[in-house]
């Protein structure tokens, strides 16, 4: 009896699934590569998927340079501070001039009787003083307040006595060389009486910018001073 090439049919079958499952592992394993490989061009879950074309390129922000300002140093605090007792008239000016000081003559009346003086009111307040020292015997000569009132902001009033002899004088000026004062008196233009038993004297008041005013003037080689009483002459 002849032998037959035939496989059974079962082996047929078995060589077909192990086939077949080779195959499913090969094309597995393939997949696995091309998503290995696309995972990272694969956006993010959630973000909208943009192409090369529809993304806007934004130019590079460049930031102003700002420079840096180092601010002064604090003036301390707690520091003690050394009132100004200087006597009136003695602040330093920005720029004394030698020449005529006075502006205006605030007042130019006769003082008689009176204390004589020379003083230096930097405020209101002591130009009052200087008044109530002068006139505190004799407040009816006291001399009616100027108008408009001086401007202490920007001026002193220097109250000076002026011994004018036996003519009754016009009036006066005032100049400064350096840091003494003097005085030119305008007398009338004629010649004095033979007789002078009461000779004139007058109060002059002048405003003086705080400008020209030396920083330490002296009158008839004394300093000024707010008279506090009132000696007769």
């Amino acid at each position: 009896m002849a032998e037959s090439n035939e496989r059974p049919p079962t082996a047929r079958t078995t060589y077909v699934v192990i086939a077949a499952l080779i195959a499913a592992v090969c094309i597995g394993v393939g997949l696995w590569f091309l998503l290995a490989r696309g995972d990272d061009d694969e956006p993010t879950a959630g973000e909208p998927i943009r192409t090369a074309s529809e993304t806007p390129i934004t130019p590079p922000v460049t930031t102003p340079v700002v420079p840096t300002v180092t601010p002064p140093a604090a003036t301390p605090t707690g520091m003690p501070t050394t009132p100004n007792t200087a006597p009136p008239g003695t602040g330093a000016p920005a720029t004394p001039t030698d020449g005529r000081l006075d502006t205006r003559t605030v007042s130019f009346a006769d003082a008689r009787g009176l204390p004589k003086v020379f003083a230096v009111a930097e405020s209101a307040q002591q130009d009052a003083d200087v008044l109530a020292g002068v006139f505190a015997g004799n407040p009816t000569k006291r001399p009616a307040e100027p108008a408009p009132a001086t401007d202490f902001a920007r001026n002193v009033v220097v109250t000076v006595t002026v011994d004018a002899g036996c003519l009754d004088p016009e009036g006066a000026r005032l100049y400064a060389h350096g840091s003494r004062l003097t005085l030119d008196v305008r007398l009338p233009d004629r010649s004095a009486p033979p007789e002078c038993l009461a000779p004139y004297t007058r109060l002059a008041r002048f405003e003086v910018p705080r400008t020209s005013m030396p920083t330490r003037p002296v009158l008839d080689g004394s300093p000024p001073a707010i008279p506090t009483a009132n000696p007769r002459p």
